[in-house]
């Protein structure tokens, strides 16, 4: 055996780890793109000079064969060096952190942790080829012409939302500023317009026990029945709900209070109730009454913590108009009453949803009071070869046919959507009728040839694709029309209730392209 000086040695393990490092890449690259795998990599052998310390490939006089033991040594990863780097590397993730919370700390208020900002936008196009007199805008805040003006069409950002969140543990306070298009009346002419939608503070759980919670809230928020109908619809940004359609408001101020009742972990009933101003949330109080509203939802089978499953619902409100504050000099017809009341059967799934509902009220289209929305009607047209909304003073007036008398209505409605799984699209639809009092007499006395003129049926039928989280597009077909307008247009022309009545009854039919954005 050959003697070998340490520093030989040393030369000569450096020179070896530096040829058996490029050995090892070559054979990397061969394996890569040769296929050649590990079997030649551990067939490969090496010769060492142990005079001169040179490394070879082959035998030869003079050289020694290196044993494979000390080739894998050289070959194993310095671990105790790879271990540290990751150790440095978590320390100045450390470092880092703790200087973001320092500069937070420093430019931000502690509070702000607890406010969250968002924004919700609905805006699309319009195409009627039968525009006509509505009882309420097919669109939010769109008014589109009336009968015979066949053909118009229009872009419309018809309502935008910025929406501001405070929220503790058990409270929150939300504040929702809304811009929306107004009508083309008065000194707004059809200007996008300014309005405050939600203000108020909920407290959550101030009683939560046997399975029974509590939750209070004060301020301008959603009534009980038409925020939570626009969620059983589906698709608010395409279609009104039954009652949004006859001008109700889904906001209102007052105090309100709302909870759920679980046992074994499901939900069998959920409840929503609150004394409110007769006003609509962007309206002036003019009356002393307030007006109470309630919905109370019973799962037979209980529902998991998304509402799925069976529903039956019964909604009540009440409100009485009167503008005098108890001066009964104004006589007794000031305060005429009015009341509504629905009963819905509810069937939800996760990426489905279908609802029948039953409505019935007492001088809702008499006497606007409990939340009636005045920014909704589509009482426009050309008058003297100028478009102009509620200018036709020959316009006719439902409130002519029951002039001081109690009113009864009732509607009928089918609604719901249906999603596809593991796809981005969905479809939705829903129908509406609805019947006044039936007369045969208007108030001055004259004979109607049919039923109820103002009766009607309402329909849509959409699809809807959701682009992602954000972005919802939908387009759909919708129809409005006059249940016996043909016994009303059918008359001459010349009769007064042609004149009335049958000139206006031109359904409308419609077509629109809706998006919601939602961030």
């Amino acid at each position: 055996m050959y003697k070998i000086s340490k520093t030989k040695k040393t030369m000569r393990l450096s020179m070896l780890s530096a040829f058996v490092f490029a050995l090892a890449a070559a054979l990397a690259l061969v394996f890569a793109f040769g296929g050649g795998g590990t079997a030649y990599a551990s067939g490969a052998a090496l010769y060492e000079n142990p005079n001169t310390g040179e490394i070879f490939l082959t035998p030869g006089p003079g050289r020694v064969k290196v044993g494979q033991s000390v080739i894998n040594e050289l070959l194993k990863p310095n671990t105790t060096k790879t271990t540290q780097q990751i150790n440095n590397l978590k320390t100045t993730e450390k470092k880092l952190e703790a200087s973001l919370k320092t500069v937070k700390g420093q430019t931000l208020p502690a509070w702000t942790k607890h406010v969250s900002l968002g924004a919700l936008v609905y805006m699309g196009y319009g195409y009627y080829t039968q525009p006509g007199l509505t009882e309420g805008s097919l669109q939010l805040e769109e008014n589109p012409p009336a009968t015979g003006n066949n053909g118009y069409n229009a872009f419309n950002v018809n309502r935008a939302y910025l929406i501001f969140l405070y929220h503790q543990d058990n409270w929150f306070l939300k504040i929702t500023p809304n811009f929306f298009k107004t009508n083309n009346s008065g000194s707004t002419g059809g200007n996008q317009d300014f309005r405050l939608k939600y203000a108020f503070l909920q407290f959550n759980h101030v009683y939560d026990a046997n399975g029974l919670t509590v939750n209070l809230k004060a301020g301008q928020f959603p009534t009980p029945m038409v925020a939570w109908e626009d969620g059983l619809i589906g698709y608010h940004v395409a279609e009104r709900t039954p009652w949004g359609f006859l001008n109700v408001t889904s906001t209102q101020a007052g105090l309100g209070v709302s909870g759920k009742f679980r046992s074994n972990g499901k939900v069998y009933l959920a409840y929503n109730a609150g004394f409110f101003n007769n006003a609509a949330f962007h309206a002036n109080e003019t009356v002393d009454q307030k007006s109470p509203q309630a919905r109370l939802t019973f799962y037979p089978l209980g529902a998991d913590s998304g509402l799925n499953g069976p529903s039956i619902s019964g909604y009540y409100a009440w409100a009485e108009d009167n503008s005098n504050f108890g001066d009964a000099v104004s006589g007794p017809n000031t305060n005429i009453p009015e009341t509504r009341v629905s009963a819905v059967l509810d069937y939800k799934i996760p990426n489905a949803n279908i609802a029948l509902q039953y409505d019935y009220a007492i001088n809702h289209i008499v006497q606007p009071g409990a939340g009636e929305s005045g920014d909704s009607d589509s009482y426009c047209g050309i008058e003297s070869g100028v478009y102009s909304c509620y200018a036709v003073s020959t316009m006719p007036s439902i409130f002519s046919l029951y002039k001081n008398h109690n009113t009864i209505e009732h509607g009928l409605d089918a609604f719901g959507y249906y999603n596809i799984p593991n796809s981005k699209f969905g479809f939705f639809g829903l129908i509406q009728r609805y019947y006044y009092m039936d007369t045969n007499y208007n108030s001055a006395g004259d004979a109607l040839p049919s039923g109820n003129p103002f009766d009607f049926q309402r329909g849509v039928v959409g699809v809807a694709y959701h682009l992602n989280s954000h972005i919802t597009l939908t387009a759909d077909w919708q129809n409005y029309q006059f249940l016996y307008a043909k016994d009303y247009r059918d008359l001459p022309v010349t009769s007064p209730q042609y004149l009335d009545y049958g000139q206006w009854m031109g359904q409308t039919n419609a077509y629109f392209l809706q998006a919601r954005i939602a961030f």
